[in-house]
């Protein structure tokens, strides 16, 4: 009896993905709109994230994410580390030490943060000149909601390619190439008390399947005065 219920319990689960695998997909412009709309109806312009991060083997330390919607990002990384974003560019400086440039993927992260106002065409361009084939998409499940995939089959996890929460029209996941390691960005844990839909519960990220970095959020706040001096190097 027990080898009837697993074999049903099998059949079971290769009938819903294969259900959800054929399950309508609007066009990529009409999602990328959705989330774009979205951003814009929040019409948050300021926010002040403070964070719990753990890098690789670290002890988990206390950071703070300010995100501007004119594209600005200042995260403040603890022993005078400070990290600034600015037209999709990111640098970091320790103390009084020469900026140095981050790879292009830093800015990624924050993206749907800090662009307010945009159109769904922005995201289209991006993720296109990122590797990832609009044309492609199907259907996977990502910590128990249903995502949209931009750019890959659900089996392939090794190519550029876009998340989008179905009925919530928020970003999920992001995979891009740097050089020949695959960063994987993940937002977790839409819609709790603490962020809501300004900002997820986690943040995490990949490089070629392990984690380097693993965010969990204290507190959320909103309309944070944010003079354009902290965004200065």
């Amino acid at each position: 009896m027990k080898h009837a219920g697993f074999k049903v319990a099998i059949a079971f689960t290769f009938l819903l993905g294969a259900l959800t695998a054929r399950a309508y997909i609007p066009p990529t412009s009409f999602l990328l709109e959705r989330m774009a709309d979205k951003r814009t109806k929040m019409d948050v312009r300021r926010l002040k994230v403070t964070m719990q991060c753990k890098q690789g083997s670290q002890t988990p330390h206390l950071e703070i994410l300010y995100l501007k919607n004119t594209g600005q990002v200042r995260r403040e990384r603890g022993n005078d580390i400070v990290e600034i974003c600015r037209k999709g560019k990111c640098w970091r400086k320790q103390g009084k030490a020469k900026a140095t440039q981050l790879p292009k993927w830093s800015y990624l992260p924050y993206l749907y943060f800090v662009e307010g106002n945009v159109k769904g065409s922005r995201y289209v361009g991006l993720f296109q000149s990122l590797g990832i084939d609009t044309k492609v998409n199907t259907m996977s499940r990502f910590h128990s909601r249903l995502a949209i995939i931009l750019g890959a089959k659900n089996w392939e996890r090794d190519r550029p390619q876009f998340w989008l929460d179905k009925d919530l029209f928020l970003p999920l996941r992001l995979m891009v190439k740097d050089g020949p390691t695959l960063m994987d960005i993940l937002w977790i844990g839409w819609g709790t008390k603490t962020g809501g839909d300004w900002f997820p519960e986690k943040l995490e990220i990949r490089a070629d399947g392990k984690t380097t970095e693993l965010c969990q959020v204290i507190e959320v706040k909103t309309g944070v005065s944010m003079p354009e001096t902290m965004f200065k190097l």
